[in-house]
């Protein structure tokens, strides 16, 4: 792993539509005592080191397949079987086994692995939607997918894994309807009935909140799964608001988008709207977990108004209200 990048050299490629995943393994095993690879796959971005099995405590009253707590860095850190929660039966014993130690959302985790591959660097257009190969829901763990070497490599929903295991830190425990720092008055909403907001997220349970919480709000909301369908649906809404000769916001007000996304990621969808002169001024939000300082410099630098991180859900609504509006509604 020596030869992996810094995040810094990987940031400043941001809005070149391409990523850098990390490749890793779980051996599983089959009833007739064979064994079968699956591949998997996490963006570099979201890795802060790889690490040999540490010792662990146990934890009192522990969530289903957590094993226990480390220390990382000075950071208590909870050890997660990922082939537990997948449901991939490995062998029990942890010899030779590996640990990716995430750092997204303002939290660390790690996640037990049977082997370490590779890095690839690889352009979003060649990573896949999973629709392509199932109908995704809100329970769907696999993001994306990626063709390498003749595999199929699953880039996994660690948001969704961490929100399953630890719901307390989940952002579904949010209810903007709950939230004082919000005017959610019957005339604040009546005012956003009038606005549609765009929402770009590859994974079908952040999106899903993000709607809610608009939604809950007064917002009109529409989707996209990825930045390529985001992209084509907002080229459409281009091309029959010049035929008909009415205003882009007949069909859109505001665009939230995520950074990593299969086939555009949000980086290069935002360098690509700000090229067209239809949506040049369009307030466009990014919502990712991976929002570090160098990533909002380089998100606003492209074009975007604002960044949040994806535990700052409770900002989403003023800031959309800043953005459309001009200005936080008040009564």
């Amino acid at each position: 792993m020596n030869d992996e990048p810094t995040k810094n050299e990987i940031l400043t490629e941001s809005g070149t539509n391409e990523l850098e995943i990390i490749e890793f393994h779980l051996i599983k095993q089959l009833p007739d005592g064979s064994t079968k690879t699956c591949y998997y796959g996490i963006n570099v971005a979201k890795v802060r080191e790889v690490i040999q099995v540490p010792e662990t405590t146990d934890y009192p009253n522990a969530q289903a397949h957590m094993i226990g707590v480390f220390s990382s860095r000075d950071k208590l850190t909870p050890l997660i079987d990922l082939a537990g929660w997948l449901g991939v039966p490995t062998r029990p014993e942890k010899d030779n086994k590996f640990v990716i130690v995430t750092d997204f959302n303002n939290m660390t985790n790690g996640f037990l692995i049977d082997s370490i591959s590779r890095i690839h660097r690889i352009s979003w257009e060649a990573v896949e939607s999973p629709s392509q190969f199932l109908e995704a829901g809100e329970q769907d763990c696999v993001v994306a997918v990626v063709r390498k070497d003749k595999n199929l490599i699953m880039i996994l929903d660690f948001e969704k894994i961490i929100a399953d295991i630890n719901p307390e830190l989940s952002m579904e425990k949010y209810d903007v309807t709950q939230d004082r720092n919000v005017n959610i008055s019957e005339s604040s909403a009546k005012k956003r009935e009038a606005k549609t907001i765009l929402v770009v997220d590859d994974s079908a349970f952040i999106r899903s909140l993000i709607e809610n919480t608009l939604r809950s709000a007064g917002f009109n909301i529409i989707s996209a799964k990825d930045g390529g369908e985001a992209f084509d649906k907002l080229t459409e809404f281009e091309r029959i608001s010049k035929e008909e000769g009415v205003s882009i916001n007949e069909f859109v007000d505001a665009i939230v988008s995520d950074v990593e996304m299969p086939r555009m990621d949000g980086m290069h969808l935002v360098k690509r709207l700000r090229e067209m002169d239809t949506y040049k001024t369009m307030p466009i939000i990014m919502f990712s977990s991976i929002m570090s300082e160098d990533n909002r410099a380089k998100a606003l630098q492209l074009g975007a108004n604002d960044t949040i991180t994806k535990p700052e859900i409770g900002r989403m609504v003023s800031l959309a209200d800043t953005y459309v509006f001009g200005t936080p509604l008040d009564d």
